[in-house]
């Protein structure tokens, strides 16, 4: 089972299941199955309607397929030790944390970008992980993307092979759900332009998750952005990315690595933290850095991670 397949699979509803399941946990309430548990959560009204529960159900199995959810021989469903160790309830930020580690887990999936067609190709979430690493290579300071404005002719022209089926998102139903768990993921942010529609590949917000799980105080900028690609290997510099680049004829689409700066998607997402007072940067001399954008000047030498700032 994947995460973009089923098409249904709904992030926010995997968090009130798991916060409802981990209640009755701590309640000492009974045990739910798949059955009860759809019949609980599908929305009401709609009961009747022969499609009704599918919502339901492709949550519990994309959820079980990242191992945030397990399910034992009497069909009972529980939520996994790992999601049980973080604690009673989770806050919307707890459960994106978690989501991250689970839905980006490398140690389950290995590298999604050298596996075999079929299963081994989505399985877990090796779907996602290819999705979201070709979605984060791509322009920041760009046009927002949809499927038909940009997504779908930029892969034609990206990946070697013109059979969708060698692409990171296969076809508009898949960018649906990659659209859905990017945002739920913090790696994709909607337009704020109205007259331009889409999503973005911005990463701030799940850049801001994993800053909590650093170091406070200064290190040299490198040092940084190699501890964010080690905890998102999804953005450049982590694994999943640089085996996307391998993949492809042209090598990393990003303007802002074209030009030896950062990654536009990184640069942004470090822009906006900056501006929100959880980091700062600094030039120092004698250092190597890197300019956070095309346009910058400036190479940037020192980050300083800052407790607090404004959210």
């Amino acid at each position: 089972m994947a995460i973009l397949n089923p098409p249904r699979s709904l992030p926010a509803l995997g968090c009130s299941i798991i916060n409802f399941l981990t209640g009755s946990r701590t309640g000492s309430r009974r045990a739910w199955t798949e059955a009860e548990l759809i019949e609980a959560f599908r929305p009401p009204g709609l009961n009747e309607a022969s499609s009704s529960a599918e919502g339901v159900a492709d949550t519990l199995s994309t959820f079980r397929a990242i191992g945030m959810l397990c399910s034992d021989t009497d069909g009972v469903i529980t939520v996994s030790d790992t999601v049980a160790a973080t604690g009673d309830t989770l806050s919307p930020k707890a459960f994106r944390r978690a989501l991250q580690r689970h839905a980006l887990d490398l140690d389950r999936d290995g590298d999604p970008w050298q596996t075999g067609p079929g299963e081994s190709l989505t399985g877990g979430g090796r779907d996602l992980l290819r999705a979201m690493s070709w979605f984060l290579a791509q322009d920041a300071l760009g046009r927002p993307m949809s499927w038909t404005s940009g997504v779908q002719a930029l892969q034609h022209a990206q990946f070697p092979d013109p059979d969708n089926e060698t692409w990171a998102i296969t076809n508009d139903t898949r960018w649906g759900p990659s659209a859905r768990w990017g945002q739920a993921l913090g790696l994709a942010a909607p337009s704020l332009v109205q007259a331009r529609s889409g999503l973005v590949p911005l990463p701030a917000v799940a850049i801001s998750d994993v800053l909590a799980e650093l170091p406070a105080g200064q290190m040299p900028i490198g040092d940084f952005l190699g501890q964010l690609a080690a905890k998102l290997p999804v953005l450049h510099g982590g694994l999943v990315r640089a085996s996307l680049v391998a993949y492809l004829p042209g090598g990393d689409p990003d303007p802002g690595i074209a030009q030896d700066c950062a990654d536009s998607s990184v640069g942004q997402a470090l822009r906006i933290l900056q501006d929100r007072g959880r980091l700062v940067f600094d030039t120092l001399p004698d250092a190597d850095g890197i300019r956070l954008s095309r346009f910058d000047s400036q190479r940037q030498t020192h980050v300083t991670l800052v407790r607090g700032g404004k959210r």
